[in-house]
């Protein structure tokens, strides 16, 4: 169980660190959940990239879904290069995905969704990736993905726990990236990697009359006193901001 005055990550959101009393107890997983489109990339992209330029701590971005290239392309709106980074040994993009169309120096063989592809054989790249640039922050996305590759609810469940807790043992602070329906985002129902996760953080997307309304969440937090309410959050030229003081009324 985290303690109060362990030494805390801070997630590069602004206005997010309100919220978990100054930021993420370092070593731990956390759940980032949410639906299609409410920012759990962009999410994963600043705690990486803000963690490189603000805090000077490397980084891994696993990708079991989009192609790195894609997901560079995407994050250049914000002014992050990503590829800039990962040629000053700064941030190692883990290439999983399907189609492998990247230049990543760490690309997994065969990728997700083939019969080469193994936990173990991730983990093993995440591991020389840390070493090589003393990675401290972790992204994987998403974990929706290996529901492709196992297919058995309860082998998905064990590679799951054996991913946490090999990303645990390397003490890397990781954002588990993790994609649910809204409708089961207002249950009170945990899925296998929020039970198993330190923190659950969820990105609500609600649709009021003609109106996008986004509201970050705070479900989780093991050792950590939280401020329990929907706050607002925003996407700017600068990235995801967080309202702290504001509440969403539904």
């Amino acid at each position: 169980m985290a303690r109060l005055n362990e030494e805390r990550v801070k997630s590069g959101i602004q206005g997010l660190d309100e919220l978990i009393e100054g930021g993420f107890p370092r070593g731990f997983c956390y759940a980032i959940v949410g639906g299609p489109g409410a920012g759990k990339t962009i999410f994963g992209s600043q705690f990486l990239y803000h963690g490189v330029t603000r805090y000077e701590e490397n980084g891994i971005y696993v990708t079991l879904e989009e192609p790195p290239f894609s997901i560079n392309g995407n994050m250049a709106r914000f002014g992050w290069n990503l590829y800039e980074l990962e040629k000053r040994e700064k941030i190692a993009l883990v290439d999983a995905s399907p189609v492998h169309t990247s230049q990543s120096r760490y690309v997994i063989k065969g990728g997700i969704g083939t019969e080469d592809f193994s936990i173990d054989g991730l983990l093993g790249v995440i591991a020389e990736a840390k070493r090589k640039i003393n990675a401290k922050r972790c992204v994987i996305d998403s974990l929706k993905a290996l529901s492709i590759q196992y297919r058995d609810e309860f082998e998905t469940r064990q590679q799951i726990l054996k991913l946490i807790r090999a990303l645990t043992e390397m003490k890397l602070t990781t954002m588990l990236l993790a994609e649910t329906s809204e409708e089961k985002a207002d249950s009170q129902s945990f899925g296998t990697e929020e039970f198993l996760a330190q923190g659950v953080i969820y990105l609500h997307t609600y649709r009021i009359r003609d109106s996008v309304v986004r509201a970050v969440e705070v479900r989780k937090m093991r050792g950590v006193k939280t401020i329990n309410k929907l706050c607002p959050y925003t996407f700017t030229d600068e990235g995801m901001v967080v309202y702290p003081q504001e509440t969403v009324f539904r």
